[in-house]
């Protein structure tokens, strides 16, 4: 039946004859001129082999729709690819640190500004032209400073949303290896190792398909 999904799912020069295992063809991809070997060894297990997530993931959805599995468990390791992701998970962890800061900077700003305006109102209404004008002068400095933070705020905002778009991709792709329930599963676990910032679990889960050892 492998033999068949290959035949049907790849252009080849002429048609794929089972002899025994263990069986191996190979291509170059066209996507990024990567190679993908899909293996069939003795006892029937088959391994696939490719730098690509996406790759991989596309050949497993196909050939499990051919072969009519419900449920496939996967073991994959993509350390290239983790590696990138471990980066991000950084990335992510530091801007939720920036925006904290942030967070506390502006509130601390407005506090001032809302004392400075009503030291600044006093003094009008008491005649003190000269100190009115200073703390106007104030206010305008740290409402500077509000507006200036406020645009890093949002500049960091949307790089924490593309990083979690990442991260949210990562998690698809590596449900995306497996079919049925086993999907289901490694994505949830998943999405548990994150809100808990357990990111060796994370991996494991991708790698593996659980977060037991």
């Amino acid at each position: 039946k492998i033999i068949m999904w290959l035949n049907q799912s790849f252009l080849l020069p002429e048609d794929a004859e089972f002899q025994s295992a263990p069986f191996q063809v190979c291509f170059t991809s066209l996507r990024n001129a990567g190679q993908l070997c899909i293996k069939i060894k003795p006892g029937g297990e088959i391994s696939i082999n490719t730098d690509d997530i996406d790759l991989a993931g596309d050949i497993i959805q196909s050939m499990a729709t051919f072969l009519a599995i419900e449920d496939l468990q996967v073991e994959a390791d993509f350390p290239a690819y983790f590696e990138e992701l471990r980066k991000v998970l950084v990335k992510v962890d530091e801007h939720h640190a920036v925006n904290e800061r942030l967070t506390a900077d502006m509130a601390e700003h407005s506090n001032l500004i809302r004392s400075m305006l009503v030291q600044a109102e006093d003094a009008r209404l008491l005649g003190d032209m000269k100190s009115m004008k200073t703390r106007y002068s104030e206010l305008y400095d740290l409402n500077r400073d509000l507006i200036n933070q406020y645009k890093i705020r949002c500049n960091n905002h949307t790089e924490l949303l593309n990083n979690l778009k990442a991260v949210n991709q990562a998690i698809q792709r590596a449900g995306r290896l497996r079919v049925g329930k086993p999907k289901t599963q490694v994505i949830s676990a998943c999405r548990d190792a994150i809100r808990s910032s357990n990111f060796n679990t994370l991996f494991r889960i991708m790698r593996v398909g659980t977060a037991s050892s």
